[in-house]
């Protein structure tokens, strides 16, 4: 890992976000949302030996990559990004890895609970499934491992700041076919004022279960979301 000028030398800082690139994975692959969620997409639109300067256009929707999200992203009335400040995005944070998680499997409460360091009220809460290695493979989307109802709800009892996974879909099959139930647990946590980072790369790399999770997404308003550069930082 690198090391940041200005960070103290004993720290240690894991990039935890993906790259966006054209052809990016991406939730137009989900039934349904084909013709809603825009292809990610990287053009060069100057270059420095025929305009003098090197400029490219960016097509994105605010879950595309590594992204923050806040409520308002299922919520009617849940609030946007704008509605937290700089430091909502800067917390201390603690790490459950998951070893041998294969696709498709729920991560239950059973699981977590068995991998859980101690977690404090307003903490962070960053959950690596290794499915981060998948990154833009085939399967990355439709094949991830998933949270059933009761690994939610253990996540929830917490009372995080951030969860932040590396899996692009949390809801598991049990709400797919339920619209009434889909969502639910999720708004749950957006109401509360939760904000969620996902999908992770590189969780696997923290050496350690503490540190501090920066997730700051772009500047935008009006939006529930956006992408963003997510880093931990731990003690070396």
């Amino acid at each position: 890992m690198k090391y940041v000028s200005g960070v103290e030398d004993h720290m240690r800082i894991v990039d935890l976000s993906g790259r966006v690139e054209s052809g990016l994975w991406g939730y137009h692959e989900l039934p349904g949302l084909e013709k809603i969620v825009p292809r990610a997409a990287v053009e060069t639109i100057a270059t420095v030996s025929e305009n003098g300067f090197f400029a490219s256009r960016v097509v994105l929707s605010t879950i595309s990559g590594t992204y923050v999200e806040a409520g308002s992203h299922i919520l009617e009335n849940g609030r946007n990004l704008e509605d937290y400040s700089v430091d909502d995005f800067i917390r201390p944070a603690k790490v459950i890895k998951l070893p041998g998680v294969k696709p498709k499997t729920l991560v239950d409460a059973d699981l977590l609970e068995k991998h859980a360091p101690v977690i404090e009220k307003g903490e962070a809460l960053v959950i690596g499934t290794e499915w981060g290695k998948r990154w833009n493979k085939p399967g990355y989307v439709l094949e991830c491992p998933n949270y059933s109802r009761d690994g939610l709800e253990w996540i929830l009892s917490r009372d995080i700041s951030i969860l932040g996974v590396d899996v692009p879909c949390i809801e598991a099959s049990w709400s797919e076919d339920d619209d009434e139930s889909k969502g639910g647990l999720l708004g749950e946590m957006f109401s509360r004022g939760i904000l969620l980072v996902a999908p992770l790369i590189n969780v696997e790399k923290i050496r350690g279960s503490s540190g501090t999770l920066v997730c700051l997404p772009l500047n935008l308003k009006y939006t529930s979301g956006a992408p963003g550069r997510v880093v931990f930082m731990e003690e070396e």
